[in-house]
C-alpha cells in the first residue's frame, strides 16, 4: 500500500515500530496484531521491490503458515519430493515432518501474501517512509521519519529493524558483528525463453556451479558462480551479457538469448551481529545476520525469527510479561543463526571450491545414504532441528522442541490440536489416556484468553507418557508433565501473571 496520506493520518505514538516491510517485517507485524498489539509497520520503497529474489519455503516456515492458519493464502505451491545439502539430493521421507517444502515462489507473492494477512488483521505499511534517526526519549524512542509529508517524529517503546542487511536501525546502536569476507561471487538472473533445464539443486562443473529452476510463470532462475570471473564491485549493476558469459565459462555451452527480468550478484560473506538486543531496540532477520543463500534458508529463518520476537513483545508492551523476557529472543535465535553460519559455509565450501573438494563431497554422498546421517543433515537445511535450551536439564526430551503436525489428533474432531495455534495463543493440551489432569486445566482457565485448552491423543502411543504439554505461542513445547508446581512456573515464565490484563495498543 502506498499511503501518502495526509499528515493527520499519521500517528504520533507507536508501542511498536517495525522498519521494513519485507517478509520479516510483515510477519512481524501481523504476529504482533494477532497478539493484540498493533505496530506502526514503515518501508522506505514506495512500492513492493516485486522482484523473485527468494524462491520458496522450507518445512519448518510451512508448518508454521499451516499452524497460523494462512497456508491457504499462498495458493498452489510447487512441493518438492526433496531438499539438499550443497547440491547433494536427500529425499523428504528423511525429515521429521509430514509436509514437504515448496519451490518456485517469489518472494514478491510472499510479501503479497503476508501483506494481505497483516491487513487483515489492521495492520498496513506506510510507503515511502524513511527512518532518519533513532534517539532514546522518556523510556522509549524518538524515531525521525522522512516520507510524503515530510519529516514526521513518532514516540515508540520499541523499535524492531527489519529492514536488511544494510539496517538503519542497527546503525543507530552500538551493537557490533562479527564478519567474514566473501570468496566467491554468484551471478542470478530472472530469465525468459532461455530453454534452461530444471537443475534445482544445482551441478558442479570444474570450472563452478549453476543452478536453474523453472519459477512457474515461463521465467527461469539461473544462478553462476564462474570461478574464472573476478568480483563486480559491490553494488554495481549486473547484465544479461554478464550472466550469459558467466554460464559459458562453466557449462561450455552458450546461454540462449532470451530475455532478462532481472538480475543481481551476492557473495558467500556472512555477519552475525553481537547482541540481537539493545534496550528496546531489536534486530530481526537480515539486519542480524547474513550469509550464503545455499537452500533458500535466509528468508525462512528470518520468518521464524519475527515468529519467536512477535508473542514476546506483544506480552511486554501489554504488561503481562517482564522485559526481561525479551533476553530469550536472542538466547533463542542467535544459536539458531550461529548453526545457520555454520551449515551454510560449508555448503559453500563443498559445492563452490574447485576439484580439489571432490574426494569429500563424494564420500558425503555415501555417508547420506545411511539414513540417521540424511535425516540429521535434511532437519538442519529444513528448519526442523531447532531446540531452544529452556534451562530444566530434567524436563521431559519434548520440551524446547517444536510441537510438529501430525503427532497429537483430537479425539473428538479428528483434527490436529496443532492448528489451535492459529489463534497465536499459547496453549495447554491435555493427553488422553495419560490420567485425570487434576488442577491443571483449572489452572489453565486461569490464563485465558492467552491460553487455549484442548484435548489430544498421541497418533503414536510412544509419543509421551506425561498428562500435559504447554506449547508457547510459537508452537515449541514449553513444558510437558503432571505436577500442577511445575506448571505454574512454566506459564508465569512464558505468559506472566495470571491477574493480568491484555491491554489493546
Amino acid at each position: 500500500m502506498n499511503t501518502n496520506e495526509p499528515r493527520d493520518d499519521f500517528p504520533d505514538q507507536a508501542p511498536v515500530l517495525v522498519v521494513g516491510a519485507g517478509p520479516s517485517g510483515l510477519m512481524l507485524a501481523a504476529e504482533l496484531a494477532l497478539a493484540g498489539t498493533r505496530p506502526l509497520l514503515i518501508d522506505a520503497l514506495e512500492t513492493p521491490t516485486g522482484q523473485s529474489r527468494a524462491l520458496g519455503f522450507t518445512v519448518r516456515t510451512l508448518e508454521i503458515f499451516q499452524q497460523r492458519g494462512i497456508l491457504s493464502r499462498f495458493g498452489e505451491l510447487a512441493q518438492q519430493p526433496g531438499v539438499h545439502f550443497a547440491g547433494l539430493r536427500i529425499d523428504s521421507g528423511h525429515l521429521s515432518s509430514p509436509v514437504r517444502p515448496a519451490n518456485q515462489y517469489p518472494q514478491s507473492r510472499t510479501e503479497e501474501a503476508l501483506a494481505g494477512w497483516a491487513a487483515d488483521l489492521g495492520v498496513q505499511a506506510h510507503r515511502p517512509w524513511r527512518l532518519v534517526s533513532v534517539e532514546p526519549h522518556e523510556g522509549g524512542y524518538r524515531c525521525v521519519l522522512e516520507g510524503p509529508a515530510g519529516r514526521r517524529v513518532v514516540s515508540a517503546r520499541f523499535v524492531v529493524g527489519c529492514d536488511g542487511a544494510r539496517s538503519r536501525v542497527r546503525e543507530s546502536t552500538a551493537i557490533g558483528s562479527r564478519r567474514t569476507e566473501p570468496s566467491v561471487q554468484m551471478l542470478v538472473g530472472d530469465l525468459r525463453g532461455s530453454g534452461l533445464a530444471d537443475r534445482p539443486f544445482g551441478v558442479k562443473h570444474r570450472g563452478g556451479m549453476v543452478m536453474s529452476a523453472p519459477l512457474g510463470d515461463g521465467t527461469e532462475r539461473v544462478i553462476v558462480c564462474d570461478f574464472s570471473r573476478p568480483f563486480a564491485p559491490q553494488g554495481s549493476g549486473i547484465t544479461h551479457e554478464q550472466v550469459r558469459i558467466a554460464y559459458r565459462n562453466v557449462v561450455g555451452e552458450p546461454l540462449d538469448a532470451g530475455e532478462c527480468l532481472w538480475a543481481s550478484s551476492f557473495t558467500d560473506a556472512s555477519a552475525l551481529v553481537d547482541a540481537y538486543r539493545e534496550g528496546g531496540i531489536l534486530l530481526v532477520g537480515d539486519s542480524a545476520h547474513t550469509h550464503l543463500p545455499a537452500g533458500g534458508q535466509g528468508m525462512n529463518v528470518s520468518v521464524q525469527d519475527a515468529v519467536n520476537l512477535g508473542w514476546k513483545l506483544a506480552a511486554v508492551v501489554q504488561g503481562r510479561a517482564p522485559e526481561s523476557l525479551l533476553d530469550t529472543y536472542q538466547s533463542e535465535r542467535r544459536p539458531v543463526a550461529e548453526e545457520l553460519l555454520r551449515n551454510t559455509a560449508a555448503q559453500g565450501q563443498l559445492f563452490l571450491r574447485g576439484p580439489e573438494v571432490d574426494p569429500l563431497r563424494e564420500i558425503l554422498a555415501g555417508l547420506l545414504q545411511i539414513p540417521s546421517v540424511a535425516a540429521r543433515l535434511g532437519d538442519s537445511v529444513s528448519g526442523l532441528d531447532v531446540r531452544y535450551d529452556l534451562g530444566d536439564e530434567n524436563a521431559s526430551p519434548l520440551v524446547g522442541g517444536r510441537l510438529a503436525p501430525g503427532v497429537l489428533v483430537d479425539p473428538r474432531t479428528g483434527g490436529d490440536p496443532a492448528d489451535e495455534l492459529r489463534h497465536g495463543q499459547a496453549l495447554l493440551v491435555l493427553l488422553d489416556g495419560a490420567g485425570d489432569p487434576g488442577e491443571l486445566e483449572p489452572e489453565a482457565r486461569r490464563r485465558e484468553p492467552h491460553l487455549r485448552v484442548v484435548a489430544a491423543r498421541p497418533v503414536d502411543p510412544g509419543f509421551t507418557s506425561e498428562k500435559a504439554l504447554f506449547v508457547r505461542p510459537d508452537g515449541h513445547i514449553a513444558w510437558a508433565g503432571h505436577r500442577l508446581q511445575d506448571l505454574q512456573a512454566s506459564l508465569t515464565a512464558w505468559l506472566g501473571t495470571p491477574a493480568a490484563q491484555t491491554l489493546e495498543v
